[in-house]
């Protein structure tokens, strides 16, 4: 899962990104990527956007079950499969 730690590293890289290489050079995004596909440019105001949206993502997962529609709150559920709660 996604943690509050894993966001900070984000919006740390893109800050260096935005900082120390040029954010609209497609080549270093394919290097940095590993995906030789990636033709995105970016601008240093879209990545700040980017990281702004970040800074204020609140974390929340939810399980669903594999039949039917019915989600359940992941702090009430243990996975007896790996041993892990769906806490954050």
């Amino acid at each position: 899962m996604l943690t509050r730690k894993d966001l900070l590293l984000i919006i740390a890289a893109l800050q260096f990104w935005a900082d120390e290489k040029d954010p609209g050079d497609t080549k270093l995004l394919k290097l940095y990527a590993d995906d030789p596909t990636a033709h995105q440019a970016w601008t240093s105001e879209s990545i700040q956007r980017l990281r702004k949206w970040l800074r204020s993502t609140h974390l929340k997962y939810a399980i669903k079950k594999c039949r039917g529609d019915s989600v359940s709150d992941p702090r009430t559920v243990c996975n007896s499969g790996n041993g892990r709660t769906g806490q954050t």
